[in-house]
């Protein structure tokens, strides 16, 4: 058995050139790489929709694993 996660697709939203993917706990999209010096801006699907971004998918970690600590 694999100690690895598998990868699950998402819907993720692109603008501006730039990959919003869902927050690990939040029914959310953010930017990804906030810290402290660049805050969490969360969006809706409502704004980023409203903000002209594209929705698409992406292959990426369980977002429920995660969030759980494992």
């Amino acid at each position: 058995m694999s100690d690895r996660l598998e990868l699950t697709e998402h819907t993720v939203y692109i603008l501006n050139g730039i990959k919003l993917l869902p927050h690990y706990t939040m029914p959310v999209f953010v930017t990804p790489g906030h810290t402290r010096l660049t805050p969490l801006k969360p969006w809706t699907v409502e704004e980023l929709q409203e903000a002209g971004a594209v929705e698409s998918s992406a292959f990426l970690w369980p977002r429920h694993t995660l969030a759980a600590g494992g």
